[in-house]
């Protein structure tokens, strides 16, 4: 009897626990990622989303750090995997801010949110790396090819 009491006081205080299940669309994962970096010149972003209706309409902005709208043609959703991908005008460095406003699948209404990330230089692509090979192309150059580097021997 004791082993039924504690059974029913465990389903009882977990239904009354248990969060309903909400299914608003929100961004499972992004390219750049949230909060992450992309390379200068990167021209397209894509959004994989959670409940996801991609008959609905789907509004994405991306701002660059200026404030200039760098959106370059119109989104394509693919609703097989719930992609959406954006094709922007090559990023320059500093921090961009993504806006998004899409339509949830469980006819809730929409979702939105946004979120920012950081376009900086590839690495190697500085001017640093030229300075390497330059030193690295000077060096032996100096010391093997320096006036009187090589002197004949006397006979």
């Amino acid at each position: 009897m004791r082993r039924v009491a504690v059974v029913l006081l465990t389903l009882v205080v977990g239904l009354a626990s248990a969060t309903p299940a909400g299914a608003h669309a929100e961004i499972r994962e992004s390219d750049p990622e949230r909060g992450g970096t992309a390379p200068v010149g990167t021209d397209e972003l894509s959004m994989t989303f959670i409940a996801l209706d991609p008959e609905g309409p789907v509004s994405i902005d991306i701002h660059g750090p200026d404030g200039e709208e760098l959106v370059d043609g119109k989104a394509d959703v693919s609703a097989r995997d719930s992609v959406v991908t954006v094709p922007v005008k090559p990023l320059a460095e500093g921090v961009h801010r993504v806006d998004w406003t899409v339509l949830s699948d469980d006819g809730d209404g929409q979702s939105a949110g946004s979120y920012q990330f950081t376009v900086e230089p590839a690495a190697g692509t500085g001017p640093g790396i030229w300075l390497v090979w330059a030193f690295a192309i000077a060096v032996p150059v100096f010391v093997f090819l320096r006036p009187g580097a090589r002197r004949k021997k006397k006979a």
